[in-house]
């Protein structure tokens, strides 16, 4: 079987059925009567019952309501997603793939999902529980009334992804959901992938993943499910006695091109396969955009590997401890150290359990304990394979307290305490071996931001004081130059970030010094930078206030001494991870905040094509609202409407608020939109 290129698929498994991503239409018309399945116009819905018991649910059933369907080959029911017209359809995947699905006419009959990649990729999905129920269509959505014993299911079906809802009505419901499958030539086999599980081909490369589900009751209380590989069958089983029913079932979805969740202040290694990894991370239905922890969903144990020659994402394993504001960096030989970090969405909770993840086997297993449990501390991997591991803090306070994990005999040892307590700093490696920390805060939510700066010398355990930086800085960024000096910039002065810094400084590592450095373009908290290859540091993404986060990104080049903009990014991001692979030579930007919601989304940029842009791409200060990627499970970058500002995020319908680049008028315009679009296609594979 042969793959073209990268393919955004999901499939999703949950109660009472599987939800999934497909390619094309594979039905002839039957013999199905689109009227017998019609909602009666004045009875109960079920719809209107979910909509009633969970008001979440309002916005993400509108993007369906539009839509329409045919008959299918078996009295399958086929979605016509042309149909659809809400602006916050995503009419394609990151790789420009869409997909379809076609429902079951009865639901213990086989839903069969197809690929628009390769027609011998699908899968037919049997209930082997349940009741012989019909599909009826409610505003656009397939349900199936009283499926299973007290509960009803729900389809919801968009160009890029089928979403699954199921209203447990009381404690007579089920919690435990067997399925047959029967996988098309395709599809090799089903492998267990941590929580989760996902469709491979001959080659191992999956196209398909399905996510334990997770349930929520009318308090916003929320279990986790599980899904397991049981021969030719999926088990699903959820414990809901911490819940108190009604109960609304919504599974976690993800696909093989994005990540399983969304994800900021995690952390992102090279694995020695080439596979970039992605560990920890909050997923957020909210994100703050300032120095105060925002309103996690959850916190995030799995770990993630994107493949960049597929542009799949691989479940890896699941850590024993779920975490964000951790510590994750590459030992000698490739294996990757995690350790402490928050451990709770608020950080109340704080851990000083340290784990390796074995590449030989590619499983965590656990090390010794950190010295004590801290978050947000500053790390890095000194010249001898050792790691650094200086400050970090508890919920209310910070600490000068520093270690080194050695690799070789995997434990941590107590090493000189810094000058001042401090967490959420820069840590920024010298040519010469010695270690920069600088600004961070005085307490893990930033109530005090610090302006001073220090050094560590590991051959003399010491740390000296470093000048301190003009202003205090907190969500900064740092980059060495070629030359040795340091660049520090943006970042915010206090919690709220009232004010965001355009500014920078550079260190002159020789006595310390900090002097001015060049003006940013934008001012950008959150933000990420690093060194490219040719000398000259990219600074991506960010935020300019709270409300105000835009697509753009500048290069310092040191020969000018000046800041430029380059190409733009496809979706907003702060507080996201970024790396340079230098075996394929691209820089990839994984994951970040968004003002309403997360990113599962990764970009990558060819660093040959990052030349500067004319006079257009200059940010000007009447940027305007523009909407760039919505909620994974409902929308992504509009395509056929991206003209529209209505965005928003489950339950609501505002936009996200983000500020950008404003549209160039005449040639200008027309040249630089050709520019990001063959870019674009440059660096996207």
């Amino acid at each position: 079987m042969s793959r073209r290129g990268p393919v955004l698929l999901a499939v999703v498994v949950a109660l009472g059925g599987l939800g999934y991503l497909a390619g094309r239409t594979l039905a002839d018309p039957d013999s199905v009567d689109l009227e017998s399945v019609a909602a009666p116009p004045n009875g109960p819905r079920v719809v209107d019952r979910v909509r009633a018991l969970f008001p979440q649910t309002e916005g993400w059933f509108r993007i369906v309501e539009t839509a329409e369907f045919r008959p299918g080959a078996g009295g399958r029911l086929v979605p016509v997603l042309e149909t659809l017209t809400h602006p916050r359809v995503r009419w394609e995947d990151g790789s420009g793939h869409s997909v379809s699905s076609q429902f079951a006419h009865s639901f213990r009959d086989a839903t069969r999902i197809g690929s628009g990649e390769d027609p011998d990729v699908w899968v037919d999905v049997i209930p082997l529980d349940g009741r012989n129920v019909e599909a009826r269509i409610e505003d656009g959505l397939v349900v199936y009334e009283n499926a299973y014993e007290a509960t009803h299911v729900l389809y919801k079906s968009t160009p890029t992804h089928v979403d699954e809802y199921l209203l447990l009505e009381s404690p007579e419901a089920p919690t435990r959901w067997r399925y047959r499958v029967r996988r098309g030539p395709g599809i090799a086999r089903l492998r267990q992938a941590g929580n989760s599980v996902e469709a491979v081909d001959e080659n191992g490369n999956p196209w398909m993943r399905a996510n334990r589900p997770f349930a929520v009751d009318r308090e916003g209380a929320r279990v986790d499910g599980t899904i397991r590989i049981d021969g030719e069958e999926l088990v699903v089983e959820l414990d809901l006695r911490e819940l108190t029913f009604p109960v609304l079932v919504d599974p976690d979805w993800s696909s093989t091109g994005d990540m399983a969740y969304g994800r900021f202040y995690h952390r992102t290694n090279v694995l020695p396969d080439g596979r970039v990894l992605a560990t920890g991370g909050c997923s957020a239905s909210v994100c703050s955009m300032d120095l105060t922890l925002p309103a996690c969903r959850a916190v995030v144990a799995a770990a993630e590997a994107l493949d960049l020659e597929t542009r799949t994402f691989s479940r890896v394993a699941d850590a024993s401890v779920q975490r964000f504001f951790h510590v994750s960096e590459t030992l000698p030989g490739g294996n990757v150290l995690v350790a402490g970090g928050c451990v709770t969405s608020d950080c109340s909770g704080i851990t000083d359990e340290a784990e390796i993840l074995d590449v030989s086997t590619y499983e965590f297993r656990s090390v010794a304990h950190m010295p004590e449990a801290v978050a947000g501390m500053a790390t890095a991997r000194l010249a001898d394979g050792r790691i650094l591991v200086a400050g970090g803090c508890t919920r209310t306070e910070c600490t000068t307290a520093t270690s080194i994990f050695d690799p070789d005999d995997e434990t941590f040892t107590s090493v000189a305490s810094m000058n001042v307590a401090r967490g959420r700093a820069t840590t920024t490696v010298l040519a010469d071996g010695r270690v920069l920390v600088a600004g961070g805060c005085t307490a893990i939510e930033c109530a005090t931001v610090l302006r001073g700066a220090e050094v560590y010398d590991p051959v003399a355990d010491e740390w000296t004081a470093a000048a301190d930086l003009s202003v205090r800085r907190a969500g900064h960024w740092a980059a060495r130059l070629a030359d040795g000096r340091v660049i520090v910039g943006g970042g915010c002065a206090e919690q709220d970030c009232g004010t965001v810094h355009r500014t920078t400084e550079i260190l002159d590592p020789g006595d310390l010094s900090f002097t001015a450095g060049p003006t940013q373009l934008r001012p950008r908290v959150g933000a990420e930078a690093l060194r490219l290859p040719d000398g000259s540091v990219l600074v991506n993404q960010g935020c300019a206030s709270r409300t105000d986060c835009d697509l753009t990104n500048e290069v310092y080049r040191p020969d000018s001494g000046e800041f430029a903009m380059v190409e733009e990014a496809v979706t907003v991001r702060a507080f996201h991870s970024m790396l340079l692979h230098e075996g394929d030579g691209l820089v990839i930007s994984n994951g970040g905040c968004q003002p309403r919601t997360c990113s599962w989304w990764v970009e990558t940029w060819d660093v040959t094509s990052l030349g500067p842009l004319p006079d257009a791409g200059i940010v000007r200060p009447d940027a305007g609202p523009r909407v760039d990627a919505g909620p994974r499970r409902d929308a992504g970058t509009p395509g056929r409407d991206a003209g529209s500002s209505t965005g928003g995020t489950p339950g609501g319908g505002g936009g996200c608020g983000c500020g950008v680049v404003p549209p160039a008028s005449g040639p200008a315009a027309w040249a630089l939109a050709a520019l990001v679009w063959l870019g674009i296609r440059r660096r996207r594979r």
